[in-house]
């Protein structure tokens, strides 16, 4: 196979797509297993559940490519993109801005509930990942007090929603990482 200096270029035009599949199938994985544990009838938050895709994606993309300065300008097409989504797909679907103050005004708090977010789930993800129980259950915890309306019980219930949840986050890991390999997408 022959290298051509275009490769790169074509990398940061597709990787922000492939990003956005990866976070969409999140969601749609995370869905899916709060279904199987009869959670369906609580409301959740999708910005917030798409908040948590975004991050898991974000860091896994960073691992793959060896730190944030090979990133930044795919990451930073992804986050335009999933912003716009989240715009076009809830905050504004049903309802127009009033003026471009407001858009603005609403960008801004996105970005910096983002980022808000990230730290918050890095620290959490870091803090489980170094703990010896083998269980992301700080991380599990500060998604579903976001994601749910109400904390859930303490019990055997949650517990084992956090065990799935822990496999679940470690296949999203691997999936994510799988699909940022040169030679991958």
């Amino acid at each position: 196979m022959e290298t051509t200096g275009e490769r790169p270029q074509e990398s940061v035009a597709q990787d922000p797509e492939i990003m956005k599949s990866l976070a969409l199938g999140i969601v749609g994985d995370m869905a899916r297993l709060f279904k199987e544990h009869g959670l369906t009838g609580k409301p959740m938050k999708i910005i917030e559940a798409l908040i948590f895709a975004m991050f898991v994606v974000t860091e896994t993309f960073t691992a793959a490519k060896k730190g944030l300065d090979q990133a930044r300008k795919s990451l930073d097409l992804f986050h335009q993109d999933m912003v716009e989504y989240m715009f076009t797909e809830f905050l504004f679907k049903d309802r127009k801005a009033r003026d471009m103050e407001e858009v603005q005004a609403r960008f801004q708090e996105m970005r910096e509930l983002i980022n808000q977010r990230y730290q918050e789930y890095r620290r959490n993800f870091l803090e489980d990942y170094q703990d010896k129980q083998m269980s992301f259950r700080r991380t599990f915890n500060s998604l579903t007090g976001y994601l749910l309306p109400e904390a859930l019980s303490e019990g055997q219930g949650k517990d084992r929603l956090i065990a799935e949840f822990s496999v679940k986050l470690a296949h999203f890991w691997s999936g994510c990482l799988s699909s940022f390999q040169p030679g991958q997408g």
